[in-house]
């Protein structure tokens, strides 16, 4: 059980580290919104513990043939945490679409220590199995968790999820980059998010700066959805190339770079949280999650 408890820490850490580096337009330290604190975040990342350790059960249970991969329980394991999570903080929806994420890679993971395979080998070929082999009553289950946490988004599209939760990703992922990333086998994740943290984090070794810059990469590449569902595709848009112009100006490595951080941080609280970049953040603490586990895993 050790092991488990370790991916759930792991994760823990990730959402704690995520929040707490100073990223534009976000909830961070020094910056809460309205109706969601830093204090709200925090207490919902430690809250995400026993759903996150029992997908990684699941996981290593159905590569020991315990289970069937059907049985792993995605959708119970996000509803489970979201439940954890509402009962930890009385704020808004802080952590649904990072759990959306976060509950596969730990059944990855699970699966990985039942073939006694290296996470950086076979992790993410783990994570698309499971999620291929998702059910309907995973997208059940992922319909209540929306419910639970008060979340929109994916909510217009989920009225009759009566698909296999892979395949309600798959009609939910040209609107929503959380349900793309689920659908072609986390590549920003893996490809871009895990990459661009391990190249920063070794050449500043300062963790934070490695997140910032990350989380400047990802929203300089792709509109973030969560602003396009709030205030339209073409602020998304414009969003996407002031992060462009703050990464050619050096980003989190030159005092051009970040005085160009605070400007655009400035920028995207002057509308509240319409112009918050959530599902950027959710996919740093995603590419967080997987970097600590190639990382950090014993």
């Amino acid at each position: 059980m050790e092991r488990f408890e370790r991916i759930a820490n792991l994760a823990q850490l990730a959402a704690v580290l995520e929040v707490s580096t100073e990223k534009p337009g976000n909830v961070t330290p020094t910056h809460d919104f309205p109706d969601t604190t830093y204090e709200d975040f925090i207490f919902g990342s430690i809250a995400i513990a026993p759903a996150i350790k029992n997908a990684a059960l699941n996981g290593f249970r159905a590569g020991n043939s315990e289970i069937s991969l059907k049985e792993i329980n995605i959708g119970e394991n996000i509803k489970n945490a979201i439940l954890d999570v509402k009962k930890s903080h009385p704020g808004g929806n802080t952590h649904l679409g990072m759990l959306m994420l976060f509950i596969p890679i730990a059944s990855g993971a699970g699966f990985c220590i039942s073939h006694n395979s290296e996470f950086s080998h076979s992790l993410r070929e783990n994570i698309a199995k499971i999620l291929e082999n998702s059910t309907v009553k995973d997208s059940l289950n992922l319909y209540s968790a929306i419910k639970i946490s008060n979340a929109g988004g994916l909510m217009g599209r989920l009225r009759e999820p009566r698909i296999p939760f892979h395949n309600l990703m798959e009609i939910s992922s040209s609107g929503d980059r959380i349900a793309e990333e689920l659908t072609s086998g986390m590549r920003i994740t893996f490809e871009i998010g895990v990459p661009t943290l391990d190249r920063v984090y070794r050449e500043t070794r300062n963790l934070r700066k490695a997140i910032l810059q990350t989380y400047l990469v990802l929203l300089s590449e792709f509109p973030d959805t969560f602003i396009a569902r709030k205030s339209g595709s073409e602020k998304a848009k414009v969003i996407l190339r002031e992060a462009q112009k703050i990464l050619e100006r050096g980003g989190v490595f030159t005092k051009a770079g970040r005085s160009a951080i605070e400007e655009l941080d400035i920028n995207l609280r002057r509308e509240g949280n319409k112009l918050n970049p959530g599902t950027t953040a959710d996919l740093v603490a995603a590419a967080l999650f997987v970097w600590l586990l190639l990382e950090k895993f014993q």
